[in-house]
């Protein structure tokens, strides 16, 4: 059966704004989280790999 595209892109949305909304954490006036931990935090939310969330953020 194929995908639909649609449920795809819609978890792919919704992926990319959790990584947003943990990069845009500040404190004290710096992030508070680096980008590896960001990565790290939505793959292990997600039950993906970080490099499955780096595919779908940089793209």
């Amino acid at each position: 059966m194929a995908r639909d595209i649609e449920l795809q892109n819609q978890k792919k949305q919704e992926i990319v704004a959790y990584f947003n909304k943990l990069s845009a954490v500040m404190e004290f006036g710096v992030k508070k989280y680096t980008i590896a931990y960001c990565t790290a935090a939505a793959a292990q939310k997600f039950y993906l790999r970080p490099k499955t969330i780096e595919t779908y953020i940089y793209r």
